[in-house]
């Protein structure tokens, strides 16, 4: 008779519902930034619909001025038409190869509010930061790997990070690594007992993610080193 707590055989696909709840864990953190950055021009759009649909009902609209809040509305809405497309990162259903510099800005772009919040710097990528190679290309759900190294960093336990910084490796890789030791130490943890949190992005958690994208990842007490296949 088999033994009382022994468990079943994981199935086939348990591998995937692991990959997929990673996966999701990273997606949470980077939501509330998403949210915004599709929320924010919206409400700059409404406000504007309503202060020209009443300027125009009190007849002291020119229309040149009435041009111009037009035009600005068509900015917001290429705005908000920008950040949509930037969604199609997150999708699994499309395989799309990206300019491995252009992931790594996205990346930075998204974990850079949280952090700066939690008291850790971390500069935008500049556009022309060099060190990159620009025909140097990585699945766009490497965006998973470059964003849970910079949630590792700035999670880990004891002292927040006064800085993260990312920069090039190689031809093919991507170095992530914490500096000094931030000022704002009396915040709460990122990974709070009171509120529902993500589960900590370890290192199983990091070679995780890296497994689908044969991309090796290398963590040492302050950077994690990124390599794409082939490097």
């Amino acid at each position: 008779m088999p033994a009382k707590n022994s468990e079943p055989p994981l199935p086939d696909h348990a591998r995937e519902l692991m990959d997929a709840g990673l996966q999701h864990a990273v997606l949470m953190r980077a939501m509330p930034v998403l949210r915004h950055d599709l929320a924010s021009p919206l409400s700059v759009m409404r406000m504007g619909t309503m202060l020209l649909k009443r300027r125009l009902a009190k007849g002291d609209l020119t229309p040149e001025q009435a041009v111009e809040r037009v035009e600005q509305i068509e900015e917001q809405l290429g705005d908000i038409a920008h950040h949509i497309r930037r969604l199609r990162q997150w999708d699994l259903q499309i395989n799309e190869r990206q300019a491995l510099r252009a992931l790594v800005a996205e990346a930075v772009e998204l974990a850079r509010p949280m952090l700066m919040v939690r008291g850790t710097e971390l500069e935008p990528l500049a556009e022309d930061a060099t060190g990159w190679d620009e025909q140097a290309t990585a699945r766009h759900t490497l965006l998973y790997v470059v964003l849970a190294a910079l949630y590792h960093l700035a999670e880990r336990p004891g002292p927040v990070p006064a800085r993260i910084t990312v920069e090039p490796s190689g031809a093919r890789g991507v170095r992530v690594r914490a500096q000094g030791v931030s000022a704002s130490q009396d915040l709460p943890p990122l990974q709070g007992s009171s509120l529902a949190q993500p589960p900590a992005l370890d290192l199983a958690a990091l070679h995780q993610l890296a497994r689908p994208l044969d991309v090796t990842v290398q963590v040492a007490q302050d950077q994690v080193e990124i390599t794409l296949p082939g490097a």
